[in-house]
């Protein structure tokens, strides 16, 4: 006996922060509409309510689905230095203030205004310079340049408290370098912000991320505000002065690298390639964003990176083959077996494994996956015993109709050719393998960072023509 269909339709409709909102009962027979708002039940349940809608005008909608892992412990530390920063501000503004002589007799306002051109200006310069020399790096070290943005803003700090001291042409001087500092910290601490949030939205809700951003940094600001008039109105004299605006530094400097640490970004840069290619040669195994994040450094990468530089000018290229060779003829003639053996390739290399360096050029095609796959080569090469290249003697580099033997024996110092071109294949072979285990640990090898400035491409042409010709 066939079930009769249900002849009711319950629809619950789901809030922002995705929690039932209103249920509706729909019967289908006559079309009534039945509407119900679901209560709160307990106490507990009535306070976690409440606790949601005081802090949902600072979290992004759907909290904590809509963003990433990371996104928590970076806010909790980012308000902590943020507060930390507001107090340390004020007692660096009153101390800017009595160097201008507020409050005194003798204080003139055309020096005082003459004094807020020049800081102004110097700081408009700094901000243009630093975005024209600096800015194609943020990308790629973007948790060094979020937290650089606080050391120098820190040294503005403390360069407003020496000014009161010094005569008046120093005075000048440090408060123009201190507003440089500034202007620094903003060109930085805003690139990288805005950098951190398209990783943080991982419901690609950027704009909204930055407003909700915007109002947790209003009101730490406020708080900060209003614990700083209390502290600057207490404290008096230098040395006091002194006394509360180094530990606040210190925390504030603490608070960012903590909160920059907590970062696990799923691109990779050269040093989280770097970490990832040689635990991967090293033990088999791929570590994920988390893992590597813990490794990565924020000032100094020390031994997890290794010299390879990605998307070099050609000219830099044969440069470094001929100092890596000692020879310029030599240079050219291993760039022609370079050309021949990475034919298929959207890249050549060279690395030189005596300083642990690297160079990849690019072709014009060159995609990220493929900035990935070149840097994964050379971390082969340059981890790679180059008796393991003697034994690759019977190599044969195919081109055109010729085929040229690499013969170790006769060169005068191991063969970086012949180590080049065995790591090519093998990493052709094994690289499918390597892309899937990457891909399934969390890497995004459709985003790459590899490429820290400007870089360049190549496009070959006519080389396999002139061979034909031969």
């Amino acid at each position: 006996m066939a079930t009769q269909p249900s002849q009711e339709l319950i629809v619950t409709e789901l809030d922002a922060d995705s929690l039932p909102d209103t249920i509706y009962k729909i019967n289908l027979t006559t079309g009534g509409l039945e509407k119900h708002t679901p209560r709160v039940s307990t106490p507990i349940t009535a306070s976690l309510s409440l606790l949601q809608r005081c802090v949902s005008p600072f979290l992004p909608a759907g909290y904590p689905s809509t963003v990433t892992a990371d996104y928590t412990p970076y806010q909790i530390y980012d308000s902590l230095q943020a507060f930390a920063s507001t107090i340390a501000g004020l007692l660096a503004s009153r101390a800017v203030f009595v160097g201008m002589g507020v409050g005194s007799e003798d204080a003139s306002l055309v020096t005082t205004m003459l004094l807020y051109i020049a800081q102004e200006t110097i700081g408009r310069v700094a901000t243009i310079l630093f975005a024209h020399r600096f800015s194609q790096r943020i990308e790629a070290e973007v948790k060094f340049y979020r937290f650089f943005a606080d050391i120098v803003n820190d040294i503005a700090f403390v360069l407003d408290c020496m000014s009161p001291g010094m005569p008046i042409l120093g005075r000048v001087l440090t408060l123009c370098v201190s507003n440089a500092c500034r202007a620094v910290c903003g060109v930085a601490g805003g690139s990288s912000k805005a950098i951190l949030s398209s990783h943080f939205a991982q419901a690609g809700n950027i704009g909204e991320l930055n407003a909700k951003d915007g109002s947790q940094e209003t009101v730490v600001s406020l708080v900060g505000m209003w614990a700083g008039g209390l502290v600057v109105s207490k404290v008096q004299g230098t040395v006091a002065t002194w006394c509360w605006l180094l530990p606040l530094l210190t925390l504030h400097l603490w608070a960012n690298w903590k909160a920059v640490k907590s970062v696990r970004l799923h691109s990779l840069n050269a040093e989280r390639a770097s970490i990832l290619f040689k635990s991967m040669l090293r033990s088999g195994q791929v570590q994920g964003p988390d893992d590597v994040g813990r490794q990565e450094s924020v000032l100094f990468s020390g031994d997890n990176r290794i010299g390879v530089q990605v998307g070099v000018g050609l000219k830099d290229f044969l440069l470094f083959m001929q100092a890596a060779l000692g020879n310029k003829r030599k240079a050219l003639e291993d760039f022609q077996y370079i050309i021949e053996a990475f034919t298929q390739q959207e890249y050549l290399l060279w690395v030189d494994v005596r300083n642990s360096k690297g160079m990849i050029l690019l072709k014009e095609s060159a995609s990220a996956e493929t900035q990935i796959k070149s840097f994964c080569q050379a971390v082969r090469c340059l981890h790679r015993d180059f008796s393991l290249a003697e034994s690759t003697a019977d190599v044969v580099i195919q081109g055109g109709d010729t085929r040229r033997p690499i013969s170790p024996s006769k060169r005068e110092q191991p063969d970086v050719l012949a180590l080049v071109v065995a790591t090519l294949q093998e990493n052709q072979d094994q690289w499918q393998k390597v892309r899937d285990k990457a891909q399934k640990a969390g890497w995004d090898l459709a985003l790459t960072n590899l490429v820290e400035r400007q870089g360049h491409r190549i496009r070959m042409e006519g080389a396999s023509k002139d061979k034909k010709e031969k």
